[in-house]
C-alpha cells in the first residue's frame, strides 16, 4: 500500500521515509533540546507549528489589547525585516571572507534564508504602505502568524545546520588530532598539521556563526509569541509538506480569489467616480490594478512549483544518501574505516538530511504563501 503523504513511492521507499522523517525530525528536535538550553524542565512549554495562530492571541500583547494603530504595526514589520536584514549581511559578510573555501557556500546558502523571508516581510510592508485603514483584529492575526510561519521555518533550517556542523566540527577535531600523532610518528609535516588546524578553526567559527544565528531567530519567535527565552520553551519542528494539496491546487480559481481580495485592487474598486473622466480613470485603474494583482500571484504560483519539483529531487537524493549511509555503517562495522573517515562519512549523510529538510520546509513556505495570497494577506497585511 502507498503512503500517504508520498503516493509515488512504492513500501519499500515509503519505509525509508518514514526513517528519514523521523531522523529529521529527531535531528531539530535533539538541537533545540540540547543545544539551545541544557536543562529539560517538566512544565516545559512547546510552540507547535499549528499551534502559532493560538500562541499569538494567548501571548501577543497586541493582539490580546485588539488596539494596535496602522503605524505601530507597520513599525513591528519594519523592526523585523530589519534585524533579519543585518544578519544576511553578516551571513554575507562570511561568505566573501571565506570566498573559495568550502565554507563560502553554505555562509551563501544562509544568507538566501534569510533574504527570503526579508523578501516577505518587504512585500507586507509595501502592502500596508498602500493600506489606509486600520487592521481588524483578524487581519492582524493572520499578519503575524505568516510572520510567525516564517520565522519558525526559518529557525528549523538553522537547527538543521546546527546539527550538521557540530558534526562536522567532531570530524574536523578527529582530523587534527590524528594528523599530530602522524607528526609525532615522522609520518606528516608541519604543514599538514597547520593545514589541519586550520579546517578546525573554520569549522568552529562556521559553527558558532550558525548557532548565533539559531538564538537569534529563536529570539525573535519566542518574543512574537510573548514567550520567555529562558530555557522552558522548546520549538518543534514543522510538519511534512502535503503534496495531495499542493497538487490540488486551483490556479484559476485561486487566482481570482486572490485578485479579489488584492487591497489595490479594493482600493480601486471602492473608490468614488461621479463625472465621466473620473469613472474612465477609476476603469483604468481597476485594470492596471488587477494585472498587478495576477501577476504577482503568477510569482507566487511559479514559486509554489518550483518548490516542489526541488522537494521531489530532494526526495529522490535522500534515497541515494540513505543507501550511502547503509554502507558506511556497514565499512564501520568491518573497520574499514578511520574515525575521521567515519564523521566525515556521518556529517555528509547528515547533510543530506539538512538539504531535505530545507527543501522539504521550503516547499510548506511556498504553499502557506500561496494561501495567504489566496486570502488577500501576502501583500495586503
Amino acid at each position: 500500500m502507498r503512503g500517504k503523504r508520498f503516493p509515488f513511492l512504492g513500501t519499500r521507499q515509503d519505509n525509508k521515509r518514514r526513517t528519514s522523517q523521523i531522523a529529521i525530525g529527531f535531528l531539530t528536535v535533539w538541537i533545540v533540546g540540547m543545544m539551545i538550553f541544557p536543562s529539560l524542565a517538566e512544565d516545559k512549554k512547546r510552540i507547535e507549528y499549528d499551534n502559532l495562530r493560538q500562541l499569538l492571541l494567548e501571548g501577543n500583547l497586541e493582539l490580546k489589547q485588539a488596539n494596535d494603530s496602522y503605524e505601530s504595526n507597520k513599525k513591528n514589520y519594519q523592526d523585523l525585516m530589519e534585524q533579519m536584514q543585518d544578519e544576511q549581511a553578516y551571513m554575507k559578510f562570511l561568505a566573501e571572507k571565506y570566498e573559495d573555501t568550502e565554507e563560502e557556500a553554505t555562509y551563501r546558502s544562509n544568507a538566501a534564508i534569510l533574504g527570503a523571508q526579508v523578501t516577505r516581510l518587504s512585500k507586507q510592508l509595501e502592502a500596508m504602505n498602500r493600506q489606509t485603514k486600520k487592521l481588524s483584529v483578524e487581519e492582524n492575526t493572520d499578519s503575524y502568524t505568516m510572520a510567525a510561519q516564517s520565522v519558525m521555518n526559518s529557525y528549523n533550517q538553522m537547527a538543521l545546520n546546527v546539527t550538521v556542523s557540530e558534526k562536522r566540527v567532531q570530524a574536523a577535531e578527529a582530523s587534527y588530532e590524528a594528523m599530530k600523532k602522524k607528526h609525532s610518528a615522522g609520518a606528516a609535516t608541519a604543514a599538514q598539521v597547520s593545514e589541519a588546524a586550520d579546517r578546525l578553526i573554520s569549522q568552529r567559527n562556521l559553527l558558532s556563526a550558525y548557532q548565533q544565528q539559531s538564538s537569534q531567530l529563536r529570539f525573535q519567535l519566542l518574543s512574537m509569541l510573548g514567550l520567555p527565552d529562558d530555557g522552558t520553551v522548546t520549538i518543534g519542528t514543522l510538519p511534512e509538506p502535503d503534496l495531495t494539496a499542493v497538487d490540488a491546487v486551483d490556479y484559476e480559481a485561486d487566482k481570482q480569489k486572490a485578485v479579489n481580495n488584492d487591497s489595490s485592487v479594493q482600493n480601486v474598486r471602492h473608490s468614488r467616480a461621479g463625472t465621466t473622466s473620473e469613472i474612465h480613470r477609476k476603469a483604468a485603474q481597476e485594470v492596471e490594478a488587477v494585472g498587478n494583482a495576477e501577476a504577482e500571484f503568477l510569482a507566487i504560483y511559479q514559486e509554489l512549483q518550483t518548490a516542489k519539483v526541488q522537494y521531489l529531487a530532494a526526495v529522490d537524493a535522500h534515497d541515494s544518501a540513505c543507501m550511502s549511509y547503509e554502507s558506511l555503517q556497514l565499512k564501520k562495522q568491518a573497520g574499514m574505516l578511520s574515525q575521521t573517515e567515519y564523521l566525515e562519512g556521518e556529517a555528509e549523510y547528515l547533510q543530506n538530511l539538512a538539504d531535505y529538510g530545507e527543501a522539504s520546509m521550503n516547499l510548506i513556505a511556498a504553499m502557506e504563501s500561496y494561501r495567504w495570497a489566496v486570502k488577500g494577506t501576502e501583500e495586503t497585511r
